[in-house]
C-alpha cells in the first residue's frame, strides 16, 4: 500500500518552508534549495509519492486522476495538505483510494 500527499504548488510551499524556518529562527535566512531538500527525502521514501496540485490536470475526480496519472490503486492513502494561511496550520485531508478506481499503473 502506497500513501499519496498532494501538496500546494511549489512555489507556495518554498514560501510556507522559509515562513516556518523565520518563526524558528527569526532572521535567519532559509538556506538555498531547502524546500528542494525537504521534498528529496519524501521522495527517498519507500511507497511515498508526492504530488503538487499544479501537476493535477483538475479535470476529473481527484482519485481516478492520481490512479491514471499516478498509479494510485485501491486502498492507497492519499493525504491531501491545504494552503497555510499565517500561522495557522494547512488543513489536511486523508483518506483511501476507493475499490472502484481501475487499476492503471504507469508505464
Amino acid at each position: 500500500m502506497s500513501t499519496f500527499y498532494i501538496l500546494p504548488p511549489r512555489e507556495c510551499l518554498e514560501q510556507t518552508v522559509a515562513s516556518f524556518l523565520d518563526r524558528l529562527v527569526p532572521g535567519l535566512p532559509a538556506p538555498e534549495g531547502l524546500c528542494e531538500r525537504i521534498l528529496n527525502f519524501l521522495s527517498d521514501q519507500p511507497d511515498l509519492f508526492v504530488v503538487h496540485r499544479e501537476d493535477l490536470a483538475g479535470f476529473t475526480e481527484l482519485a481516478d486522476e492520481l490512479a491514471e496519472g499516478f498509479g494510485a490503486e485501491p486502498q492507497d492513502r492519499v493525504v491531501e495538505v491545504g494552503m497555510m494561511h499565517g500561522s495557522a496550520p494547512a488543513a489536511v485531508r486523508t483518506w483511501t483510494m476507493p475499490d472502484s478506481v481501475p487499476d492503471r499503473r504507469v508505464a
